[in-house]
């Protein structure tokens, strides 16, 4: 998935350490049907097109995993900006294994391999890592459950725990210059297997940029990772994955984050704006940061529902939201 907003971070030379997240994954603290779910969590729900009450995604996570004999690998595709050189220190990843009631995760392996063209095509060439050394540091409670589609169509699907998403680290050492690359990942947790749940953003079966690809051992073939839609007759829709990259640009030493699970709406804005932000960041001590395109700190809010943004000239901003942890980062087009 390709973000313009690194073209705005190539002008904000203060920003220095970031988290580039490749796209959302919590849909918020109650389902499409009104169940609440449980305290301090957040539902990851398979999304239906605003509007549409007939027609639904239909795929909870795809194998990115490790099984036995099995080796399926996914990837997808990460811009530096121009004028930029990371120094990537970490990528985070998102997991499930259904039905698994342990209180600390499953997952103990993940394999990151980093190419500077699509991998599914010939002549690819890594840059980082390869497909078999065990990258693993951590994995910690994800705070959200991944489920179906609870309404659409009717009478949607069971609401349930049974799906918890667990966050798993894999380390990594490498500079990389400005340019496109691709991520291809792995996960292992065992011999029950595991999925990854792919971006999901609310009111859309997904975007037109949305172009992740998965690698079949079964087959030895790649191909895209294709929605087909509930009920069958649905249109197919492009997949991502959501992943986040923890880097610093060289020469400097500020620490960000770029989240991919940060949706601000409406995009272009006029007079007001909202953020979706991860569980994390959703709390009254959280401040939001509003740069103009010189750097220049323009306008503060403290956390809320909405921000209004009428005094804001016409043009491109970034955000900077502050939870006291992390200072996550957005593109905002003021219209």
């Amino acid at each position: 998935m390709k973000t313009k907003l690194f073209s705005l971070m190539a002008l904000l030379p203060m920003i220095t350490f970031a988290q580039y997240n490749n796209g959302g994954l919590s849909t918020g603290v109650t389902s499409n049907n009104g169940t609440a779910a449980p305290a301090g969590y957040t539902w990851s729900e398979v999304q239906n097109n605003t509007g549409n009450t007939t027609e639904s995604n239909t795929t909870a996570g795809v194998g990115c995993q490790k099984v036995g004999t099995s080796t399926n690998f996914c990837a997808d595709d990460f811009i530096i900006p121009a004028g930029q050189s990371w120094t990537i220190s970490s990528i985070e990843l998102f997991g499930y294994q259904t039905g698994y009631a342990g209180t600390t995760s499953p997952f103990t392996g993940v394999t990151l391999n980093i190419f500077s063209s699509n991998p599914s095509t010939a002549g690819a060439v890594s840059v980082f890592g390869d497909d078999t050394t065990n990258r693993f540091a951590s994995s910690s409670d994800g705070m959200m459950y991944r489920i179906f589609n609870s309404s659409v169509p009717a009478p949607g699907s069971a609401v349930g725990t049974t799906r918890r998403i667990w966050k798993v680290v894999g380390a990594a050492s490498k500079t990389l210059a400005a340019g496109t690359y691709w991520l291809k990942f792995q996960l292992d947790a065992g011999a029950t297997g595991n999925f990854a749940p792919p971006v999901t953003l609310p009111g859309t079966r997904g975007l037109a940029t949305f172009n992740a690809v998965q690698y079949q051992s079964a087959t030895s073939t790649w191909t895209p990772l294709i929605d087909a839609g509930n009920p069958s007759a649905a249109p197919d829709y492009t997949m991502d994955m959501p992943f986040i990259i923890n880097y610093t640009v060289l020469g400097t030493n500020e620490n960000l984050q770029y989240d991919n699970r940060v949706v601000l709406y409406p995009n272009p804005a006029k007079d007001y704006f909202k953020l979706n932000l991860p569980p994390e960041s959703k709390k009254a001590s959280t401040i939001v940061f509003v740069y103009d395109a010189a750097g220049k700190l323009i306008q503060s809010f403290n956390y809320s529902e909405s921000y209004d943004i009428r005094k804001l000239s016409p043009g491109i901003y970034l955000l900077k939201i502050n939870d006291g942890q992390n200072v996550k980062t957005a593109k905002l087009i003021k219209r």
